[in-house]
């Protein structure tokens, strides 16, 4: 096998490998969403929480969950964590337009939207910033 082939194949399996840790971040992110509005919810229903923090709540939820998700998507990559982090927000958040649109049936988009789009991309961004360079390097055994 040439030299060539021999990077094309590995740039394949790190591209590969990209995708599938980039899934796993969107299902980190929803897996941390999804339970925190569920308690939200309970909260709403059940006690006495002001329907005016809901907002907030939301966008600091959606926002962290971001940034976890572009944390652990990039610790594995060697570069770009800002890109690959940006993607994670920027799908994590079309994800969401979508369903909240098909639930509301209403694809409007509007300065909401927009902002809340950006603001995923740079909090995913930020997040993978972080996964690449706040992760642990393995150890290196010395050879005595």
């Amino acid at each position: 096998m040439t030299n060539k082939t021999s990077q094309t194949a590995k740039n394949i399996i790190s591209e590969h490998a990209n995708i599938v840790s980039m899934i796993k971040g969107i299902a980190i992110a929803y897996l941390i969403t999804i339970p925190l509005f569920m308690v939200f919810s309970f909260f709403l229903t059940y006690m006495d929480f002001p329907e005016k923090f809901l907002p907030s709540a939301v966008i600091i939820t959606t926002l962290i969950s971001i940034i976890i998700a572009g944390w652990s998507s990039t610790c594995r990559v060697q570069s770009r964590g800002w890109m690959n982090g940006g993607i994670i927000g920027f799908l994590y958040m079309a994800i969401l337009f979508l369903v909240s649109s098909l639930t509301y049936r209403d694809f409007s988009v509007n300065s909401h939207v927009i902002i809340m789009l950006v603001a995923g991309v740079l909090t995913g961004s930020i997040g993978g910033i972080l996964g690449i360079n706040l992760r642990r390097e393995p150890k290196l055994r010395s050879g005595r």
